[in-house]
């Protein structure tokens, strides 16, 4: 790839499709990173095939590629979360040529495969180490519903002549195969049995600063009346 820019034009003005080798070479680095992948992969000649959960994840790999620029096949797993292939396609890109090759993107950590039960079948799917949910126990109709839960930690309050009570959960959550991609990463969720928070990490440590806060104020109150 080279820092240049195509200038093929008909004398309509209209852009003239180019070859996929022809593209390649006029294009920038830059240009891998922002054009919307679909067209990136059109102009570059290149196809995805999803393949089975385990198949890469196995061997530590989250892509694989083989071809060249015009005809290449990029492989990603069917259950690879949407919100990392584009960045795992863009990689294999960067690095195609228009000689026949064969390379991979190596998971950035090893592949916890866990067993999950979707219908009637059982996949694998790549699982959090903090994920404490039965995949295969708690089984879903479909792979979007499939999730991965925390333990969740318990704020107890004392009553007056009672048990404690809890009063509100807070555990790791990530719905990887969502539609809804802000879910797809790992987060907070505050649960009081009557409605359900979901925070960012940065947001649940503002959330435990203010508990801590709260907390100094439970206690300045309860050291004046125990007076």
């Amino acid at each position: 790839m080279q820092n240049t820019v195509p200038a093929s034009f008909k004398p309509s003005g209209a852009l003239i499709p180019e070859q996929p080798t022809e593209a390649w070479r006029s294009m920038t680095t830059g240009d891998v990173s922002t054009t919307p992948i679909n067209e990136l992969l059109n102009t570059l000649g290149v196809r995805i095939v999803e393949v089975e959960p385990g198949d890469l994840a196995t061997d530590g790999i989250a892509g694989y590629f083989s071809g060249r620029v015009g005809d290449g096949e990029i492989q990603i797993e069917r259950t690879l979360p949407q919100a990392d292939r584009e960045s795992v396609v863009r990689e294999l890109l960067a690095r195609i040529t228009p000689t026949d090759q064969q390379y991979s993107k190596k998971a950035t950590t090893p592949a916890r495969l866990r067993p999950a039960k979707v219908r009637e079948g059982r996949i694998y799917i790549e699982c959090p180490a903090w994920c404490t949910k039965d995949h295969v126990y708690d089984g879903e109709t479909a792979l979007i519903d499939v999730y991965h839960s925390g333990d969740p930690v318990d704020l107890m309050v004392p009553h007056l002549g009672e048990d404690a009570q809890p009063l509100v959960h807070v555990r790791l959550n990530a719905d990887t195969f969502a539609t809804d991609v802000p879910l797809q990463a790992p987060m907070l969720v505050v649960d009081d049995e009557t409605d359900t928070f979901h925070m960012s990490p940065e947001q649940g440590l503002k959330f435990a600063d203010d508990l801590i806060a709260f907390a100094e104020q439970v206690r300045a109150m309860a050291t004046r009346i125990a007076r």
